[in-house]
């Protein structure tokens, strides 16, 4: 198959996505490692590598990366990434014990993904009643790689055990302030520490929340780098509908989105707290066991008309 005429990064097909000064230091890059690239796919280029390999390198995280540093330092950047990429692959990507990468491994909520058979499968441990999964990944400097069945089984020891050394991890490695009021009259919280595991906090909320809220919170989670947390109080109700505009708008734009669902969560346990929202209009379904709490919190004529 001949090889298709090399295109320019960021013209093409589709709206540039960022800006040119990083389109042109990813050029700069492939040049010092005589990669070429073939097409210009929005988040992603199809290149070609110096020993004839084609390779597909995501954008996303490559930018987030860079625009973080000096763009003069640009190029060289982006062409260790590149390299980096290139060693893992003829290193080996995989560990062959996870007791030598413990202190690395974190966690992703997100919906199930597809994977191989048998021992490539990955590792996942639903959130019951939500369509969400948890699964177990290893961090890298450059990268994450998903932990597979096979070497949950290889390791001889549980994979909820080496779940537990993630959120461990993952409490270690999240700011006492990571939760941020970002509307006052509600309390909702934002967290946005921007490592990529910003959704995966949800699974720490008694843990990192500035105060204790015995009736839970209700949260969404529309992206990889997002987590809303609303406390379940007589005030909060009245914004419940914040939630689920904000989930839905950001869900639709956010790379690495996740979903547009609300969740009621209280002392660990995820429950789905479906949500309409019609202009003025916002029917709420709260799950059974929340329809005590909210008559505790609501006059009788306002719980009610909350649940028809």
């Amino acid at each position: 198959m001949q090889p298709r005429s090399r295109s320019n990064p960021g013209h093409g097909s589709g709206p540039a996505k960022y800006p040119g000064t990083f389109l042109l230091a990813f050029r700069e890059a492939m040049a010092t490692l005589s990669w070429n690239g073939k097409r210009w796919l929005g988040t992603v280029v199809e290149c070609v590598d110096a020993q004839g390999n084609e390779r597909t390198v995501g954008l996303e995280n490559l930018y987030r990366r860079c625009r973080r540093s000096e763009r003069s330092t640009w190029p060289d950047l982006i062409a260790e990434f590149l390299r980096t990429v290139l060693a893992a692959e003829q290193n080996g990507d995989l560990p062959t014990d996870l007791g030598t990468v413990t202190e690395q491994l974190l966690l992703r909520v997100g919906k199930p993904l597809s994977s191989g058979p048998d021992e490539g499968r990955l590792w996942a441990q639903p959130l019951p009643d939500t369509g969400l999964v948890v699964n177990l990944v290893i961090d890298y400097p450059d990268r994450m790689v998903y932990a597979t069945e096979g070497m949950i089984t290889a390791s001889g020891r549980p994979g909820e055990e080496w779940l537990e050394h993630a959120l461990d991890n993952l409490r270690e490695r999240s700011p006492e302030d990571c939760f941020q009021v970002i509307h006052e009259d509600s309390g909702m919280m934002m967290c946005n520490v921007a490592d990529a595991y910003d959704s995966s906090r949800a699974l720490l909320l008694e843990d990192l929340l500035p105060d204790e809220y015995p009736n839970g919170c209700l949260i969404a989670l529309p992206s990889r780098d997002q987590l809303l947390a609303l406390p379940v109080d007589r005030p909060s109700l009245a914004f419940a509908h914040l939630m689920k505009v904000l989930a839905e708008r950001n869900y639709k734009t956010a790379p690495y989105a996740i979903t547009d669902d609300v969740y009621w969560v209280r002392e660990g346990v995820w429950r789905l707290f479906p949500m309409d929202v019609q202009g003025d209009k916002v029917t709420l379904q709260p799950p059974e066991e929340f329809i005590e709490i909210l008559n505790t919190l609501m006059p009788d004529d306002e719980a009610e008309s909350h649940d028809e």
